[in-house]
């Protein structure tokens, strides 16, 4: 309170110190006004929210509780519903609905079924909805119970829903949760009859499933009569009735709660000291806390809220921080806070750009670079094959050192091409105006060889390459270039250079995606078999599985170009599952006109990657009743590479339970005898480039005579593949290889045919 030029006016608040002194004078006069009210707020208006909370608090705990036994029972009724579903899905049960299976209950509902399932009726009805079995278990033996599951399954629907029915029913006076479902085939169709598990909810199962650490007890009763009632408030109980759904019409019984008034005691102690300790706390300290907050906090505070609105509009605005309190630190860490963040948001956004192992740009880092780029002209994507394996061969410190250097070749090109890594072994060269690009004099320069230790290592790279005499949009161009890259590995070929003709195979390979879904189940796969030959006596010892696709309107589509897309799309777990099935089954009867017939099915990478591949195809005979003696599994060299450890781990189960192993396609890649040594392996199958150049005395020669050799010293068995002539057959006879396969010994056919030729 000043007037211009002269001394300050003093009012009847003010004090010698002038108009400062009025602060703290308004300051008592606010707590003088407060001091009531606050009284009041600590000691009745505080005191009965806490009752009303605590209160509410009691009935929300009455619900969760209510909730966690629902919940519980839900859980147990979902789970006996999927062991359903299970059950229902199997062929052998469905078997056994019709008539056909009659071991079915010795086999697949014994006391480990009860035990496990956690359930103690089992009924199975047939198509007509009669009772075939009813089972229960009483000790450790499973014993018929035909008239209460009979009655239990009467509570069911007559005609089931589609996800079947489950709930809680009362028979013969007591609960029961059972769940039925409609019994179909593997896949899905058929209508097998009906299939119900069932457990009693007496008081000891019900013990089982309460998550309640003894906060209530939990009983099943009938559901009152007019339903659903709300909890019942006692002085030292709350009651709580639910009903329970029925599998079929209205509820039967309800689930009822007694949980102790824990929490209302207890809040009734709790405001009673906080009224006490309330008033206290209030007059002791509202006057000191008022007056501190109004001179040292309040005050300094609404002058950073207004720097805070100026920081959201300027950030480089900053704090006051000469206040020499502990507001000032606050206010000068703030700042530093906003500088670390400014310069961290900046580097995140420059490492989000950047590839960390090459330096160049990342794929989010090339979209955000390009992504308005009217000068970019081609995109060369080129990729590192079998990555996987060179890592196995040299180790993981010379891959990155591998695209280290790629990338830096790549970044020597010059300051109008942009590099970037989009995956752990590809990377991209986008060209802007006016440099332009030769993909093969690019190529040429990255496949310098690399220097190790012990020499060098020549890699041979593939690439796709698009380009464009207009502006196109950077996303455009690289999807370009990636069909280019795909079209050059599904034909592997060095370089792919797109083309319109490329776009239609790429819609080409869509449509066999969509058709291929179908194909198992129109009958449009078969299987030929070609055979393999004893190298000295001309003798069939086994047959080699390939796979045949017959479309209506797309006709012959050879495997080499629907296989990679089943891989690519993950159909070939299904189609994998149907050529194993249906050549155990087509051995298992040629064994009848030749005893000795063994079978070869070829195992795709995506197949032996599966975590449970082996106990997978193990399950597959042992449904089939086929014995895994009869069987050989061809793996690929590089499949082996992709994971090691995982594929030794499938091919031993595999070995042990009597599947013989071969490694396809030796000496095709960048093969190594001491593979030999290291998989688990019966057969080591050469393939066709080894063996025509290695019938020449070359070094290639030699090498295929030292392959057989070793092989022979490891007691492996050795199949020479492609042999086209009695010339190849004699040179095998030479060099020791045991077994031939090619057209000289047979082309592949049907198998009703090869049997013929062999008879």
């Amino acid at each position: 309170m000043f007037r211009l030029n002269g001394p300050p006016i003093r009012q009847w608040w003010s004090g010698p110190e002038g108009a400062r002194q009025s602060l703290r004078t308004q300051v008592l006069l606010l707590l003088t006004i407060l001091i009531l009210p606050a009284l009041a707020l600590a000691l009745v208006v505080i005191p009965g929210i806490l009752e009303r909370r605590f209160a509410q608090i009691e009935r929300d705990q009455v619900t969760q509780f209510t909730q966690i036994a629902q919940e519980d029972l839900l859980t147990e009724e979902r789970r006996i519903s999927l062991f359903v579903l299970n059950f229902t899905q199997w062929s052998e049960t469905y078997e056994f609905a019709a008539g056909r299976n009659m071991i079915f209950p010795q086999s697949a509902l014994g006391a480990s079924t009860f035990t496990g399932g956690r359930i103690d009726y089992v009924g199975i009805t047939s198509p007509g909805r009669q009772l075939i079995t009813g089972l229960t278990l009483k000790g450790d033996t499973v014993v018929a119970a035909t008239d209460l599951v009979r009655t239990l399954l009467a509570s069911l629907p007559r005609t089931l829903p589609p996800g079947g029915a489950s709930g809680v029913v009362q028979v013969r006076g007591k609960p029961y949760l059972l769940a039925g479902r409609t019994i179909t085939r593997d896949d899905g169709s058929g209508d097998g009859g009906v299939l119900m598990f069932a457990r009693a909810l007496n008081p000891q199962a019900l013990d089982q499933l309460m998550h309640r650490e003894k906060t209530f007890t939990a009983r099943i009763t009938t559901v009152p009569a007019g339903g659903a009632e709300a909890p019942k408030f006692t002085p030292s109980t709350v009651h709580a009735t639910t009903p329970l759904l029925a599998p079929n019409g209205p509820p039967q019984l309800a689930l009822h709660l007694s949980i102790p008034r824990d929490m209302y005691r207890a809040a009734q102690a709790t405001v009673f000291q906080l009224k006490v300790a309330a008033g206290l706390f209030t007059l002791l300290t509202a006057m000191a806390f008022l007056l501190f907050l109004n001179r040292r906090v309040l005050r300094v505070l609404g002058n950073y809220v207004q720097d805070t609105q100026r920081i959201a509009r300027d950030p480089g605005h900053r704090l006051d921080g000469q206040n020499r309190t502990e507001l000032g630190v606050l206010a000068l860490t703030i700042n530093d806070l906003l500088d670390h963040l400014q310069g961290r948001e900046a580097q995140l956004r420059e490492q989000g750009r950047r590839d960390e192992l090459t330096g160049t740009y990342s794929r989010a880092g090339l979209t955000e670079l390009l992504r308005e780029d009217p000068t970019i002209r081609s995109a060369l994507l080129v990729e590192v094959p079998r990555l996987q394996e060179l890592s196995g061969l040299y180790g993981s410190p010379f891959v990155d050192r591998l695209i280290s250097e790629l990338a830096g070749r790549l970044q020597e090109l010059g300051p109008d091409h942009v590099v970037g890594r989009l995956s752990s072994n590809g990377l991209a060269l986008i060209t802007r105006l006016p440099a332009t690009t030769d993909p093969l004099a690019v190529l040429e320069g990255l496949e310098r060889p690399f220097a190790l230790r012990e020499g060098e290592v020549t890699l041979k790279l593939v690439a796709g390459f698009s380009q464009s005499a207009y502006p196109v949009p950077f996303s455009a161009l690289q999807r370009q270039a990636f069909l280019a890259l795909q079209h050059a590995m599904d034909r592997k070929e060095h370089l792919g250079i797109f083309n319109e003709e490329m776009l239609r195979r790429s819609q080409y390979g869509h449509t066999l995606e969509t058709q291929l879904q179908g194909a198992v189940t129109r009958n449009e796969l078969s299987l030929m078999y070609q055979p393999i030959s004893d190298v000295l006596t001309g003798q069939w010892v086994s047959l080699e599985a390939l796979m045949r696709w017959q479309h209506p309107q797309l006709g012959t589509v050879p495997p080499s170009t629907f296989i990679p897309v089943a891989e690519r799309s993950g159909q070939i777990y299904q189609l994998g599952d149907w050529a194993l099935q249906t050549a155990a089954r087509d051995i298992q009867e040629a064994r009848a006109l030749w005893p000795g017939a063994h079978v070869n099915v070829n195992v795709s990478p995506v197949q032996l990657l599966m975590p449970d591949f082996a106990e997978r195809a193990l399950k597959i005979l042992s449904d089939l009743g086929v014995s895994p003696t009869l069987l050989t599994f061809e793996v690929t060299e590089s499949t082996v590479m992709q994971n090691v450890d995982l594929a030794c781990r499938h091919l031993a189960r595999l070995r042990s339970a009597g599947v013989r192993i071969a490694l396809d396609d030796f000496g095709s890649g960048h093969s190594s005898l001491s593979l030999l040594t290291e998989l688990p392996l019966d057969v080591v199958k050469l393939d066709r480039s080894f063996l025509r150049e290695g019938i020449q005395d070359t070094a290639r020669g030699a090498l295929l005579r030292n392959t057989i050799r070793l092989a022979r010293d490891l007691d492996l068995a050795t199949v020479a593949e492609g042999v086209e002539d009695a010339g190849m057959l004699q040179r095998l006879q030479e060099l020791g290889c045991e077994y031939a396969q090619g057209y000289h010994v047979s082309r592949p056919d049907y198998l009703e045919d090869l049997l013929a030729l062999r008879t």
